[in-house]
């Protein structure tokens, strides 16, 4: 009996930049965009077989015809791939009912952070700090914002389609001029800043990863800094009993955290309507949540650890074994 296809969408994002990898001798290009859940290459499985199509941002497109028994929709940035997240939407409606679609694209476009933040709104135990999508030409206008939506200093403003940090800063007050910053219109967010240090100023960011509803552990990282991203590890590497937190974590994550946070876990489940996404926060000794970020464009599966015995790689093999059994279900 043949093994079934999944066909896995990735698209190039709306400014056409991507960075080439590799130019194979018959022409084919090797390259790597953003905006993408990146699942394909890890989903390994003697039960199907994969197939992975790249939407581009033309008009049209000549799409192959092949048998297939599900669709995972990759394109995950509804920020930097607009143009080709219509494509896939439009390419999901003429998809035949039955056959099963991951992470459809119209509840994707759908997870601005300005919308997660009007979207999860009312849910107990959650605070998602408010968040606005502007698009200032002066530093007077970010701050005719500011005023007119009630925020309080600090802020965050961040370019938006921008992650990992990039193009990130905290306005404490109205001295900031946002000299590197290109104010021509753009989509920037403006978010609440709120303080979630421990009592000894330590910062804790967890990733937690909801695959069919179900929430699972990623990694957290401690650091003295607020803003936290993979080069903060540097913190602990310096701090190493944060290393051994980190562990003692994903120990007791299953049995002391998860039975408080799946409860509101599956209401942003429901809420969001993905199949699978992620969810930076910060969590305290309450089990509250404050949200940072929900969405499918996460580094999750990707293990960049120097050393194969590392921490994270039973997390990681948790998480797909729980990806492919959600496919194999459906």
């Amino acid at each position: 009996m043949p093994k079934k296809t999944i066909l896995f969408i990735d698209g190039i994002p709306d400014d056409r930049k991507v960075r080439v990898r590799k130019i194979e001798q018959d022409g084919t290009l090797r390259w790597r965009g953003s905006g993408s859940a990146n699942l394909v290459s890890f989903l390994q499985s003697d039960l199907f077989g994969r197939s992975n199509i790249v939407f581009d941002t033309n008009r049209d497109q000549e799409l192959p015809k092949q048998m297939i028994h599900a669709v995972f929709n990759q394109i995950s940035d509804p920020d930097t791939h607009k143009i080709t997240l219509q494509k896939a939407d439009e390419f999901y409606k003429h998809i035949p009912k039955h056959i099963p679609f991951f992470n459809i694209p119209s509840q994707v476009m759908k997870t601005t952070r300005d919308n997660i933040y009007r979207l999860l709104q009312g849910i107990d135990k959650l605070h998602v700090p408010k968040t606005v999508k502007i698009q200032p030409k002066s530093p007077a206008d970010i701050y005719e914002v500011i005023k007119k939506e009630g925020f309080s200093f600090p802020v965050i403003f961040r370019q938006a389609g921008d992650h990992g940090g990039i193009s990130t800063i905290r306005v404490n007050d109205e001295t900031e001029q946002f000299y590197a910053f290109a104010l021509d219109g753009r989509d920037y967010y403006l978010t609440q800043f709120v303080e979630y240090a421990n009592e000894e100023g330590i910062y804790a960011k967890y990733r937690l990863v909801v695959v069919d509803g179900e929430v699972y552990i990623r990694h957290v990282i401690f650091s003295d800094s607020w803003i936290i991203h993979s080069e903060s590890r540097t913190f602990m590497e310096r701090n190493k009993h944060y290393q051994q937190a980190e562990k003692d974590t994903f120990k007791t994550f299953d049995k002391q955290i998860k039975p408080k946070i799946q409860p509101m876990i599956k209401e942003v489940y429901d809420r969001v309507k993905l199949d699978y996404f992620g969810i930076d926060c910060a969590i305290d000794e309450a089990f509250d949540v404050i949200l940072f970020e929900a969405n499918a464009n996460m580094n999750i599966l990707l293990n960049n650890a120097k050393s194969k015995d590392n921490i994270w790689t039973k997390q990681i093999d948790m998480i797909i074994r729980a990806i492919i059994k959600m496919i194999l279900k459906r």
